[in-house]
């Protein structure tokens, strides 16, 4: 093998090996980039709920400013009575309903796992030098066996 090819062939492995790590597990990598998407869908579906919960609190909201027969329906649930009525109190029974509103869950965000840029470098390297020493190892075995015949 002629001493260029010996020379280019481990630099042509680190380029080779450093830009399939970088483009498929680097920080910015097909990796990376899917777990960011599939953590912006999450994130997507998260805000929908926390809306649609907002909504569904604006609605009660609204029905307790201006309707009546729901304001008087909490009040009765919180144990408040009229001026002319009055309450048959039973024993060891609580009869107010608990209410309590959902305002929704706090989403965790993920830093992506990625490989970083020097162990990406650090095996494209190690690849290199493998490579030198199978070139040392084969040209070796090829003066050997000129020199045997």
């Amino acid at each position: 093998m002629k001493f260029y090819l010996k020379a280019i062939t481990p630099i042509f492995v680190f380029a080779f090996f450093y830009s399939f790590l970088s483009i498929c597990l680097g920080a910015r990598g097909f990796f990376a980039r899917q777990q960011l998407k599939r953590q912006h869908e999450a994130l997507v579906r998260h805000v929908q709920l926390l809306s649609d919960i907002g909504e569904d609190l604006n609605i009660r909201i609204a029905n307790l400013s201006s309707d009546p027969q729901t304001i008087v329906v909490y009040a009765h649930e919180l144990g408040y009575v009229q001026k002319n009525e009055r309450l048959i109190k039973l024993m060891n029974f609580s009869g107010a309903a608990e209410r309590t509103e959902d305002a929704g869950v706090v989403y965790l965000i993920e830093a992506p796992r990625y490989l970083p840029d020097t162990v990406c470098k650090t095996i494209a390297v190690s690849m290199s030098i493998i490579v030198i020493i199978c070139e040392m190892i084969g040209s070796k075995k090829n003066a050997h066996s000129k020199k045997s015949s």
